[in-house]
């Protein structure tokens, strides 16, 4: 069959489905009504469970929004429960591990550490396990059990008073992936007619998405084709850690690095902090936060100048005029880098036959959108696009990918507020208002699975199903390929959870509101084509040939060659922050796992707790060395954490990964570390709405001595040079 667009699968589905046994089929049935045992909590048949053996079932990774198909591993386990006041001991199928799919195009068989640790969610002690009810005050996560009928009569009676006041201001929060939840969310507010769900994340991507559409009229995120490149660029964009598809790109850059016998390529990583991929590259040119767009003006000028543009004549006239215009020794000081490091860089990328741009925004600055629109012309400039090796449309999915991100805006004058797999009062900075919003909303329901920060500002949580417990339709973030990663079913539900499809439908029905669900088999079948939908939801989803797409119109988007605003005074704060999404904990959804609690910090090697970056010369005037407690201090708040003193951190610029701080998020995760989203200034990308994440100045402060703070490796290279 034909491989992922990295490389060949070394799996045909015949094999696949060999593997998957008759279990996955049995499963599948077992759902509609074949009897299990009395005791038996999970839907695969207790006749099955052979000892000592193995089975494996489609599912879908939902630790971000890349969309990778995964498959669980389920052997025979035991748990010890109480039937009729004894204990007693229970044979039961249990999820042992996860992997990725080896049919699904974006993790080809593979899986990230966040993936892995899906199945402790499944099995979390702090789960909740049934709707509950405010008990105490707003924020304090006080909460009573209820019964579903009476949760939802109260939360039908008020969305109906809400509706009839005024349905505008019934607000809807939601992920960003698209999914069949993301289209039961969109049919339950048009039913409602209230505005369409917002997105309320900032791992979504929407400046990249935004860029692609201006430039290209594409509707998605481009897909970069990595694997097939000679020379990359890479500018503002973490693709081997926290951006985009993780996985996909990984795999990608296995393909660019070793997968051709004859071709090694060659990354060179222009960022504002030494990042996985910048670790990687063969060259890291740090640049200041903010100064990208600088960066590809001046990259553009040199590529004219140099007679090394050889699409030059495609380039819009406006675009054109802007890396004319760039005087390069100036905008390359801005970035703080030396002309000559850049200009052969530029050149290389110039003369190479498989030049590529990927440009994004990992940390998102103000200009942001205009970086990513001139790293677009360069690439149309070098001619790739839509070539091996370039820039490649994303497919035309069957669900698009939300578009509005303006939860602030939105939350201003919410009177209900509906969340789900959102957590809004932890991502957003408390100058925002975001706590103060969900205060002031007359009523505030939370779908979660666990109580976090912003299910404790609730007055109903109605719980969804756990994503190994759910039937699920995912369409991939990175894909030129028409497709979706799909699963059904396998386990019952642990407890008395419900998927928030069924909670919408029972909701809309007690208000006598016309309202259509959503199903997996809806989706998938006008896309199985000669499959059907039973085969498709056994290989684990459906994923179409690519289909070269058509030269897009190349249209005159202009961008603007200036720095990025930064909030606070220079002088009070002259260090400038940037949060960034941390490998292990993403945007924060990952630190209730131990098992992501316990996975060493790739820059740091901390566990159960975030340091502070501080470059050197910072440390030193500040008498700090690593696991000292410093203050980070902004115009809006202040944070304590642990400092670590890192080798490679641009000198006046302070890191923190985010993961940490959260108020309420289980007993590994609740008042644990620092949130360095808290201190932030209420600052948005102006195209997007999406929260500025490197726009603030901070100043930091020693506090005190080491405590509370572990490394997993021995002191760096550096430090033991400098014992010895």
């Amino acid at each position: 069959m034909a491989g992922p667009e990295g490389g060949p699968i070394n799996m045909d589905r015949r094999v696949f489905f060999r593997i998957l046994s008759a279990t996955s089929a049995g499963a599948l049935t077992t759902g509609c009504g074949t009897s299990v045992g009395k005791l038996m909590p999970l839907l695969v048949p207790e006749r099955e469970l052979v000892p000592g053996e193995e089975q494996w079932h489609p599912a879908v990774c939902t630790s971000c929004s890349a969309g990778c198909g995964t498959i669980a591993r389920i052997m025979e386990g035991e748990r010890v429960t109480t039937d009729e006041g004894e204990q007693v001991r229970e044979r039961v199928a249990a999820v042992k591990k996860m992997e990725g799919n080896p049919l699904d195009p974006i993790s080809g068989g593979r899986l990230c550490a966040r993936g892995q640790a899906v199945v402790q969610a499944l099995y979390h002690p702090d789960r909740l396990r049934g709707p509950m009810q405010r008990s105490g005050d707003r924020g304090s996560g006080q909460f009573a059990a209820t019964s579903w009928d009476a949760a939802i009569a109260s939360a039908s009676e008020k969305i109906a008073k809400a509706r009839a006041a005024d349905p505008g201001k019934i607000v809807i929060l939601s992920s960003g992936a698209a999914s069949t939840r993301s289209l039961a969310l969109d049919r339950f507010a048009m039913a409602l007619k209230a505005p369409a769900p917002i997105a309320c994340s900032i791992t979504d991507h929407p400046v990249e998405r935004k860029a692609a559409q201006m430039v290209f009229g594409w509707v998605g995120q481009p897909v970069y084709d990595l694997a097939n490149a000679q020379f990359v660029l890479g500018v503002g964009a973490d693709f081997l850690g926290g951006w985009a598809s993780p996985v996909y790109y990984a795999r990608q850059y296995g393909a660019f690095r070793q997968g051709r016998p004859e071709v090694r390529g060659r990354l060179v990583q222009a960022e504002s902090r030494l990042s996985i991929t910048a670790s990687a590259a063969d060259r890291w040119l740090p640049l200041r936060p903010g100064t990208e767009p600088q960066f590809l003006a001046a990259a553009g000028r040199i590529l004219l100048d140099s007679k090394l543009a050889r699409n030059a004549k495609d380039i819009p006239k406006a675009a054109a005029d802007a890396f004319r215009a760039a005087d390069v020794k100036t905008l390359l000081a801005a970035c703080g880098l030396d002309d000559k490091r850049v200009r052969e860089a530029v050149r290389q990328l110039g003369e190479s036959p498989g030049p590529l741009v990927i440009g994004g925004a990992s940390v998102v600055h103000g200009n942001s959108f205009d970086a990513v629109i001139a790293s677009h012309y360069i690439n149309v400039m070098l001619g790739n696009i839509g070539k091996p090796g370039g820039i490649l449309a994303p497919a035309k999915q069957a669900i698009a990918p939300p578009e509005n991100y303006r939860v602030a805006e939105a939350l201003a004058h919410a009177q209900v507020v509906l969340i789900d797999g959102a957590n809004p009062a932890y991502l957003f900075p408390k100058s925002s208002g975001m706590e103060d919003a969900l205060k002031r909303a007359e009523t505030v329901i939370s779908f979660g699975s666990f109580l976090d920060d912003s299910s404790a500002w609730a007055d109903l949580i109605l719980p969804d199903h756990d994503a190994l417990e759910s039937e699920m339709a995912v369409v991939p973030a990175v894909s030129t390929r028409v497709g979706m990663a799909a699963a059904t079913p396998f386990i019952r539900p642990l407890y008395d959870t419900r998927a928030v499809e069924r909670t919408l439908a029972e909701i809309a029905e007690k208000m006598q509101v016309s309202y259509d669900g959503v199903s997996v088999r809806e989706v998938i079948e006008p896309l199985a084509g000669e499959l059907t939908v039973d085969d498709v939801l056994h290989q684990g989803g459906f994923w179409d040939d690519a289909v070269a797409a058509p030269a897009p119109h190349i249209a005159d988007a202009k961008f603007e060659v200036a720095s990025s605003a930064m909030a606070g005074d220079a002088a009070q704060f002259p260090l400038e922050f940037q949060p960034y999404a941390s490998l292990q904990h993403h945007d924060g959804s990952g630190s209730s796992l131990p098992w992501m609690q316990e996975l060493p910090d790739p820059v740091s090697s901390s566990i159960w707790g975030l340091p502070v970056e501080l470059d050197p010369k910072t440390a030193a005037a500040l008498r700090v060395a690593n696991g000292d407690i410093v203050r980070v201090e902004s115009a809006h708040g202040s944070i304590d954490a642990p400092a670590y003193v890192h080798p490679g951190a641009i000198p006046g610029v302070v890191s923190m990964p985010i993961g940490d701080g959260h108020t309420h998020y289980g007993r590994y995760a609740s008042a644990r570390g620092a949130n360095p989203l808290s201190i932030l200034a209420p600052a948005y990308e102006k195209s997007t709405g999406a929260l500025v994440m490197g726009g603030t100045r901070v100043k930091v402060s020693r506090v005190g001595d080491r405590r509370q703070w572990i490394q997993f490796s021995t002191p760096d290279r550096e430090e033991r040079d400098i014992h010895r």
